[in-house]
């Protein structure tokens, strides 16, 4: 299943969003992205195995999902984002992630309101999310998309932003 890209420009690729993609090798490649550009942004850099390691069933139908957003003609991967639901009924927003080469172009925009739309269909009435405040891109379009500091959820050395949304 996959929705593609309500609006194009002649900068902005037709894009499609896969989903139930947890276990799939294009997900990690994409994480190991998303985990590169941390180590090389964050203060002291990264280490993937000092965070929690999100069990691929919990981002799996029906505890959650995993997305990834592709280039409809390539197939190329641009970004990916994970939700699962909490044991307090929340949904947490996990790795959401968009290629440099993506960025400034909605494409971040299209794929939060495709992981709050399989967050919604999940049953979440709030997603939250934990962030490191360096990466101030993210930050931004998250406080546009109305989340606001939320109180903290998990203890990770890395997170310094915790934001919630209601549904």
């Amino acid at each position: 299943m996959g929705m593609t890209s309500p609006q194009q420009t002649t900068s902005t690729p037709p894009v499609r969003i896969i989903e139930g993609q947890a276990a799939s090798d294009r997900a990690a490649r994409a994480l190991s992205s998303y985990f590169a550009e941390l180590d090389r942004r964050l203060e002291g850099g990264f280490d993937p195995k000092l965070t929690e390691q999100v069990d691929p069933d919990d981002v799996t139908p029906p505890r959650g999902d995993f997305l990834l957003l592709t280039e409809l003609a390539s197939g190329t991967v641009l970004g990916c984002g994970g939700v699962r639901v909490l044991p307090n009924g929340d949904v947490e927003l996990r790795r959401m992630w968009l290629a440099t080469d993506a960025r400034g172009k909605g494409l971040g925009r299209f794929l939060l309101r495709a992981l709050e739309n399989r967050a919604r269909a999940l049953g979440g009435r709030r997603v939250v999310l934990s962030i490191n405040e360096s990466l101030t891109e993210a930050i931004s379009l998250y406080a546009s998309a109305g989340y606001t500091a939320t109180q903290p959820f998990e203890d990770n050395p890395y997170v310094t932003v915790f934001l919630g949304k209601d549904l």
